[in-house]
């Protein structure tokens, strides 16, 4: 059973930001209020990257552990489309998403250098899976049933 709900936030938004939309959404019954997976194009990210921050803060710096933090009360998984927030992010921010178990697809463009380095990070920080399909930074755009089919076999793989 897949529900899907479009989000878009401005790019300005944090992982605050984000809580306050997803509890809204939540008391709106539009979602169910457990962890969702997240797809994030672009600079929207920095909502998602945040939220690894915030628990970054609350685990003591990266010390790992399964505290409920605001990161896993939404963040069931994530699926990082060139977000360049990511650059900017710390290793123990990033190390957030392997120590809560939210796995993650990193999916760039061939022809979109930064999003092949914010996967890489990704991979080599978190453990997510990184995948490369023919396109610009927009992928999702110059190949959306790849786009699609990855994300889809994705989410089976994980059982999501």
């Amino acid at each position: 059973n897949l529900s899907i709900s479009a989000l878009d936030l401005p790019v300005s938004a944090d992982g605050t930001d984000l809580g306050l939309a997803f509890d809204a959404l939540t008391s709106e019954k539009i979602l169910s209020g457990q962890p969702v997976t997240f797809v994030s194009p672009s600079a929207s990210g920095k909502s998602i990257v945040s939220l690894g921050e915030m628990a970054a803060v609350s685990n003591n710096n990266g010390s790992g552990g399964k505290k409920i933090t605001p990161l896993t009360r939404m963040v069931k998984a994530w699926i990082p489309v060139a977000s360049g927030a990511v650059g900017g992010a710390s290793v123990s921010t990033l190390k957030q998403y392997e120590f809560a178990d939210i796995p993650i697809l990193a999916l760039y463009g061939d022809k979109d250098e930064m999003g092949k380095g914010v996967a890489q990070i990704l991979v080599d920080s978190s453990g997510a899976k990184g995948v490369e399909l023919e396109g610009r930074h927009a992928v999702y755009l110059d190949s959306p049933e790849e786009f699609v089919q990855e994300v889809m076999q994705y989410l089976d793989e994980e059982g999501l």
